[in-house]
């Protein structure tokens, strides 16, 4: 794994808000956390990201039904989205997810739960994108509550099939957006969720597991943002695209662009749309 070093104008840590300063991820773990400048031991890192100007805040856990994420328009409920997955098979089911997962940390999620099934899908996903995953289970007749999950999965939460057990305020679907400011309060149910899953708080901490955000605040839509002081879940409201992200020892996005979910991957996803919408 690489050592990041990520410089702010101002670090939300989830607990108190740092003026100008550091963190220090090493191993996929934040190792040290200050304000001002980085000590001379800690001014060599493998990459360094964001800079003066720069709001660095703990990324956000929040689940999505991303296998469903091409028939976003249409709205199927859960029970055909469920009917959906098993005809699809999970290369189809990886395929359709990715735009999800892209538009998803684009947007500051660092820990995405995935409706699926079962854990294969979310595995999947974390081997070959990065990051943290855990799998949403529907409550749907026929689905079976996996055994064991793989250890690249963060953890298992569930939720109900139709009517008021149904999808849970932490979770977003069938919405013609899959972002963090589609919720009223992204940052408190980012934490509900956190504990539903038994995950930890979403802190930027020395021992805990890094996710990062950093956002630009030199430039719109973030201008002067360095400026003041908001609560996290008026600072995701914003709908403000990251410049980077960091979760675990992965950087997914790095310039506004994701290292990973590219056009080749839109332009797969793009041809398996017309079949998908065919299927309801």
């Amino acid at each position: 794994m690489v050592d990041i070093l990520v410089t702010a104008s101002k670090i939300y840590t989830g607990r108190e808000v740092i003026g100008e300063g550091y963190i220090y991820v090493r191993d996929g773990v934040v190792a040290a956390l200050g304000e001002g400048v980085p000590p001379e031991d800690l001014t060599y890192p493998t990459i360094t990201l964001g800079g003066r100007g720069r709001i660095a805040a703990p990324g956000l856990a929040l689940a999505a039904d991303t296998p469903a994420y091409l028939l976003r328009f249409l709205r199927p409920g859960v029970a055909r989205r469920v009917e959906l997955y098993r005809a699809l098979g999970l290369d189809a089911a990886f395929t359709s997810s990715l735009p999800a997962v892209y538009e998803l940390h684009i947007h500051g999620v660092t820990t995405v739960f995935v409706e699926y099934t079962a854990p294969d899908l979310p595995a999947r996903l974390a081997e070959a994108v990065g990051g943290r995953f855990g799998l949403l289970l529907p409550r749907c007749p026929g689905v079976v509550e996996p055994e064991a999950r793989p250890p690249n999965i963060v953890g298992v939460v569930s939720r109900g099939c139709s009517g008021e057990d149904g999808m849970p305020d932490w979770a977003l679907e069938g919405l013609p957006v899959y972002r963090p400011a589609a919720l009223e309060k992204p940052w408190s149910l980012s934490e509900e969720l956190r504990r539903t899953a038994g995950i930890g708080e979403g802190v930027v901490k020395e021992g805990v597991a890094a996710e990062i955000a950093v956002f630009n605040a030199s430039r719109p839509p973030g201008m002067l943002l360095e400026k003041y002081e908001l609560d996290l879940d008026a600072l995701y409201r914003l709908g403000l695209p990251v410049e980077s992200l960091v979760s675990g020892g992965d950087i997914l996005v790095d310039g506004g662009e994701h290292l990973y979910i590219v056009d080749k991957q839109f332009g797969d996803a793009y041809s398996l749309a017309s079949r998908l919408a065919g299927m309801l």
